[in-house]
Formats: C-alpha cells, structure tokens, sequence
C-alpha cells in the first residue's frame, strides 16, 4: 500500500516561553517492509533541525528554540510503501525452548522492566494462565493479544501519556499506548522479547478500527531466525501492510512521536492540538 501522512502538532502557551528544546520522532521508519519516497519535517516558528540515530536506530529531529514564542508548530510530510510481514503467513513452529536458546544481546533490553512496564507476579501468573499448555511463541503472543482485546475496555481521555502500565492493569481501560504497555508486559513475563511500537493506522473506508484518528502504538515480537512482528491488541489485528511503522523502543519513553521542554513563568502551561490525515494513494 502506498499513503501520504500528513502530522501536525501544535502547542499554544498560555504565556510565553522560550528555550524550548524538542526531540521529535516522525521520520516513518525504512526496512525491508517499509519504503519512504518523500519525507518533509518544518516547525513554525522556524528552527534550525538537526538529526542522529538513538539507541534503537529511530531517526530523531532535534532543535532549540532559544527565543520567547507563544506557540510552536510541527509539521510532518510523509509519502510510503508498505508491505504485510505476513505475506508468506504467520511464524508459526518457534517454540519457548528454541527462544530461550537464541536470545542475543540485540534482544535482551527487550525482556525486563521498563519506565512503563513492570514485571510483576501478577503480571506473570496471568500470562502463564494465557499461555496454558501452549508451546509456539507466536500463538501465545496472539492469544494474549486476543485476552486484552476482550477485557479491557478502550476509553480515550482515561489515561496519559505518562501512565504506567500497572494502573491499566487496575482499571483494564485505556487507549493504544496503554494495551500495548500491557501485552509488552504480559508477553515480557513469559521470555518473549517484546518491543513498542509507535506510528500510524489507516483506517480504510470499510474498515472499523480504534486509535487511527492519532498516532497509533502496537508491539513487536522477536522470533530467532524470522525476525520481528507486530500485533495490535488495541484492535485485534496483526500489524500488517495498514501499519506504519515509526519508532520503536522499549516502551513510550523510547518512541514519543514529540518529546521536549521549555522554560517560562509560573503558569506557562500549553494546550495540544492534534491534526492527523493518513490517505492512501495507489487506488
């Protein structure tokens, strides 16, 4: 599938600021899956950007803006082909003796705690209650996918972005980040390596699914010998060719679409806006 995503983000202060130093974390990702034709970042006021690679190979803007502003603006342009991981069918036949024989250094940031996911007993037993006597990595992958699609309850304006896993866990209500921090969990517990994925959802005319009005979030697997694949628990889906991806990390602290701080007077509070358009162009 061939998109054109459009992503604005907009920070109106209630006084104003300056200093203002941003990460952003927009640029779609490129891999055997995934071809970027045309990417395009600006920001209003205008900034000088730079760009480097952070620990997890995402592709991060970086700028500073030194002088007082009342708003800032971030605009992103994307153009991108996309293909399924599943084309060939599910990666079926890894078993959890096999995994635990080939975990590399590569993986291993990808099994343990993290700022937003916590591997606690209670996190454990309910994946081994998941698992059953199930044997193949990806199925029991996919049925703790199915497990949280069925009971938690998507609710925007329930959670933060600063939300840990172990309140969802609580109240089993939250958005995309929050299931996705919730299955790294359940899936971490189990010896899986399992990373988070932030990006974005096209929701076709026919189609009826959650979290593709914003940036998206869904979570990875990594099988040895097949590579990394991704389910969506907020909508019961594999993360196929629809996905785009754009950063991953450990949890959202890793691949925050926009990440920053600034300093002003007591009470310089912002206001976000959101403006999000995935179309796609190839029919």
């Amino acid at each position: 599938m061939r998109f054109r995503v459009f992503h604005r983000t907009r920070y109106v202060y209630r006084a104003p600021v300056r200093d203002s130093y941003n990460e952003v974390r927009l640029r779609p990702a490129t891999d055997d899956k995934s071809r970027l034709e045309f990417f395009l970042l600006k920001t209003h006021p205008p900034v000088r950007l730079q760009h480097f690679r952070d620990n997890w190979f995402n592709y991060v803007h970086f700028f500073d803006l030194p002088e007082p502003h009342s708003s800032l603006t971030i605009e992103a342009q994307s153009t991108i082909n996309t293909t399924s991981p599943y084309e060939d069918g599910k990666p079926l036949g890894v078993t959890f003796a096999a995994l635990k024989a080939d975990l590399d250094d590569m993986v291993q940031p990808f099994l343990g705690s993290s700022r937003y996911v916590d591997l606690s007993p209670e996190v454990w037993r309910l994946g081994i209650d998941i698992r059953d006597e199930s044997d193949d990595v990806f199925e029991v992958a996919a049925a703790v996918m199915h497990h949280i699609f069925r009971e938690w309850s998507y609710a925007p304006n329930t959670t933060n972005s600063s939300t840990h896993m172990n309140e969802v866990m609580a109240t089993k209500r939250g958005v995309c980040q929050d299931f996705a921090h919730v299955m790294i969990g359940i899936c971490r517990s189990l010896g899986i390596p399992t990373r988070y994925v932030s990006g974005y959802l096209y929701n076709g005319p026919d189609s009826h699914l959650r979290g593709a009005q914003a940036s998206h979030a869904w979570c990875e697997i990594h099988l040895p010998g097949k590579g990394w694949f991704g389910l969506d628990p907020t909508n019961d889906t594999l993360a196929d060719e629809r996905h785009i991806k754009i950063a991953t990390g450990r949890d959202y602290h890793d691949a925050a679409p926009v990440m920053g701080h600034f300093d002003g007077p007591p009470g310089a509070t912002s206001d976000l806006q959101v403006e999000l358009e995935v179309r796609r162009t190839d029919g």
